[in-house]
């Protein structure tokens, strides 16, 4: 229990660097198993060790802080399990098996034991080092010195580290590994093939030549129609083809090229977006619609813009791709000082990246000489995302492939940086047989072993690894554009904004050892992460309330990054003295600021009640017309915000003593809102506060709610959609049948085989007068099983819940009296 006590007391004020009470509760209730006293554990969830033949299990920490998004997710570790040991590894006769490792170079691992590993493997096979890697290991009941032998390689330059000799034999030996493995014939294959070409080495070129024939004829013999619902396979495809073309000029391949650059181009949302098909088209038929279905997906609809981009680069003359490249410019630009790019049509993320979108990002910008800031900005937030490797939806596989390619883009100090601050983690992940392992889970933490053997997991969801770090180690080469063959001039960052990078990439632990003024500084940080932890941080001072003066004077000054920090200071700190001046920003001319005002508002809570009208105006006042795109603001995520505060917030209770005159026009206002999301935040006063006089002056907008799912974040517009229909269903609007008959019909969303059950009852409270939609509710029992891209048990519920539906309808006898939004009382049908 020592062991368990020391590490917990010890890392207390560390942990309270998310900023709040909240996290040092949280540290004090984490138990770090001792693995000596026989604590059971996962033994199936483990980490490679580098090239000593190894995988451990290392304590991982809980995903709920934010700590777990910079990559420290094994911070609490100290000791180190043995899962496994590789046949004719170095560790093969020397360690075994529930060996725990407790430290190296005869010291105890007082840190995170997995970093502390792979730093003593770094030196082991350093210049300097012997290759003799000491560990001290408790093995039944007895604590003993072992030493592993491991082949030296060198050292990485530190100011040009993949040019080093070590890097070099590093890239040779995954080559040999890939080449092993070779092309897959899956969604991957093409990305094996790039790294391939990204090596430079000729022996690879019949292979990819093949490769690139193969499914540049797949691609003119498949019937286009059906190529529409595979973006992860396409985008890839036509990246690795247009690579290949641009190295080779070999025009074999160029009418795939041209089919697919156009087929994407055509195929993209109105926002520049796409999901996990292509092909998106508006209600009326037209291209560029709403991402359907799941929702948008950035981390393939990126490389399906980059795709398009290098299509176009290729000679793809179409009128179609020009403006695709400038939407997705356009929408993901927008992001520039926000933060990370999010999953899909979302606000920010507060990390530096995620998963690799802002690498993708960075690679995206840099392609394009006219857009500078935006290169610089992605550029500059991946490579301070060095910690930010090991997170991300679906796991961080797609991270280790674009992370670095994403610095690169900033020229060699960018990735100088970002590689030295990442290379223990690259060393942990290489294998004595030059191969690289995937040790990755979803969100993050360790991978599970696939066959118990120490080669682990090798691979992503059919992702090589070892292409990942191919395509890394062959930046130097700059055989491609993705890996900066023509240069990325607009991104490149001076050796000052890689030191600013990586000094906000620590901030989240360096803000603990801040003094006020010093957190006050970092309010105008160049990086909005680092904004945040400082905002945070000072949140928490004692000095915080006596700040605000000083806090309302930045919000006001001429440096808009110190206005945005501010404004989060403010907000966090709660004061109502702050009120007046964000209610001010909500109108300035930066889009970025109006939002940290209203997230700042947000934040004030029931601080901000004094101001409820002006937040009501400035939701009026923050209207667009509807379908008008704000590239500014595409999502209309100030507005979606300034309803969170209002109606998640100050409304959440009831909407009693609040002025009719400005709520009504403001809950028609969201009703607009492009945001699936941003709707729903006036769903509860729809379905709980409303009269029937004011369901009727609303009543047309309501409707349109309904009817129209909102263009952007699909995903989740039917949350308005349902309050909207069980608002009319309350008081026994007609309409409300007509509109429930086709919010079932356009059920092919995610999650819609438990939304469809809800709907049939909505439909069923109208009594006799839902007889008339029965005819139509029988054709739709037909259409959900012909719903081919839902699985065959979300049909069966779909059916079953209309069945449920059909059954319920013509078995009532209740004839409640209808009403209708244009005239007055209606008898029932």
């Amino acid at each position: 229990m020592r062991f368990r006590r020391t590490v917990i007391c010890g890392l207390i004020c560390l942990l309270a660097a998310k900023g709040s009470l909240a996290a040092l509760k949280e540290a004090k209730s984490i138990e770090v198993p001792d693995l000596t006293t026989g604590a059971e554990v996962d033994k199936s969830k483990s980490y490679n060790l580098g090239a000593t033949g190894l995988r451990g299990w290392i304590f991982t920490k809980p995903p709920t802080h934010m700590d777990s998004y910079q990559g420290r997710t094994t911070i609490l570790s100290r000791q180190i399990l043995v899962t496994h040991v590789g046949v004719k590894s170095p560790a093969d006769g020397v360690m075994q098996i529930g060996d725990v490792i407790l430290g190296v170079d005869g010291k105890p691992f007082d840190d995170d034991a997995r970093k502390l590993f792979a730093i003593a493997i770094q030196r082991a096979e350093s210049s300097a080092g012997k290759g003799d890697l000491n560990l001290s290991v408790w093995r039944a009941g007895k604590t003993q010195e072992i030493r592993l032998r491991l082949r030296k390689l060198g050292d990485y330059k530190p100011a040009s580290p993949l040019h080093s000799a070590k890097a070099k034999l590093i890239l040779d030996e995954a080559c040999q590994a890939l080449a092993k493995e070779g092309i897959g014939n899956d969604w991957a294959g093409p990305i094996s093939a790039l790294a391939m070409l990204a090596s430079g080495k000729e022996e690879f070129m019949p292979v990819v030549r093949d490769f690139a024939h193969q499914i540049a004829k797949k691609t003119i013999d498949q019937d286009p129609a059906k190529m529409d619902d595979g973006s992860w396979d396409l985008s890839y495809r036509n990246l690795f083809l247009c690579e290949y073309y641009l190295l080779t000029q070999d025009k074999a391949v160029f009418p795939a090229i041209n089919q697919l650059t156009i087929m994407m181009a055509q195929g993209q949302s109105t926002f520049g977006t796409f999901g996990h098909g292509l092909r998106s088209p508006t209600p009326d038929g037209k291209l560029h619609g709403s991402v359907p279905a799941y929702g948008p997906v950035n981390n393939t609809g990126l490389v399906v813009n980059i795709a398009i981009l290098l299509g176009g680069k290729c000679g793809v003359n179409d009128p179609e791709v020009k403006p695709a490249i400038e939407r997705a410019s356009k929408f993901f630009g927008h992001y520039v000082e926000r933060g990370a790019i999010p999953y899909g049509e979302h606000e920010a993320y507060p990390t530096h990246d995620n998963n690799g979108k802002n690498a993708m990002s960075a690679v995206f910008f840099a392609l394009q000489p006219n857009r500078p800031e935006q290169a610089r900005y992605f550029t500059k937030m991946t490579t301070a995302s060095f910690c930010n490797r090991e997170y991300g939806h679906t796991g961080q596989g797609l991270s280790y492939l674009w992370g670095a390619l994403g610095a690169n883009c900033g020229g060699p100090a960018a990735l100088a940086g970002f590689f030295n601050q990442s290379s223990w983690h690259f060393d942990l992940e290489r294998r004595c047989d030059g191969s690289f392992v995937y040790d990755g889970d979803e969100q993050f933490g360790p991978g599970a072993t696939d066959d118990n053997t120490y080669y682990g997991k090798s691979s992503y969801d059919g992702l090589s690894p070892t292409a990942t770090y191919v395509l890394t180690y062959s930046l130097p080469l700059r055989k491609l554009l993705i890996t900066g063959r023509q240069g990325h001039v607009p991104a490149k960052l001076t050796d000052k904004d890689v030191a600013e990078a990586i000094a906000s990439a620590r901030f989240d632990l360096d803000r603990k050892n801040c003094t006020p003024e010093q957190l006050v500084a970092a309010l105008g940080d160049w990086s909005p992460v680092a904004r945040t932890w400082a905002a945070e941080e000072l949140a928490m001072r004692p000095e915080a309330q006596s700040l605000v003066p000083k806090l309302i004077e930045l919000a006001n000054s001429a440096n808009a990054r110190q206005r945005l920090g501010a404004c989060e200071a403010l907000g966090r700190i709660q004061n109502p003295q702050a009120l007046p001046v964000l209610i001010k920003l909500l109108k300035h001319d930066d889009h970025v600021l109006r939002f940290k005002a209203a997230e700042a508002l947000n934040f004030m809570g029931d601080n901000a009640r004094p101001a409820l009208n002006q937040l009501l105006q400035a939701l009026i006042d923050s209207s667009s017309k509807r379908n008008e795109i704000d590239w500014n603001d595409p999502l209309h995520s100030t507005q979606s915000k300034l309803a969170e505060a209002v109606f998640d917030g100050l409304l959440g209770g009831s909407i009693d003593d609040v002025d009719m005159k400005l709520l009504m026009p403001a809950i028609q206002a969201m009703l607009h809102n492009a945001d699936g999301r941003g709707r729903g935040k006036v769903s509860r006063v729809l379905e709980r506060d409303l009269t029937v006089d004011q369901v009727r002056q609303l009543g047309p907008d309501i409707l349109l709610a309904i009817r129209e799912i909102a263009p952007a974040d699909t995903m989740f517009g039917n949350e308005i959609r349902e309050a909207g229909l069980k608002v009319l269903a309350k008081y026994r609007f007609e309409e409300g049948l007509e509109a429930g008959l086709l919010f079932a019909r356009t059920q092919s969303m995610h999650g819609s085989q438990e939304r469809m059950g809800e709907i049939m009852k909505i439909l069923a409270s109208y009594g006799t007068a839902a007889k008339p939609l029965l005819p139509e509710l029988r054709k739709l029992v037909d259409e959900c099983k012909a719903q081919e891209d839902f699985p065959e048990w979300a049909r069966t519920m779909k059916v079953k819940a209309v069945l449920d539906g059909i059954a319920a309808i013509e078995a009532t006898t209740e004839q409640p009296k209808l009403l209708r939004l244009s005239e007055g009382n209606r008898p029932a049908k």
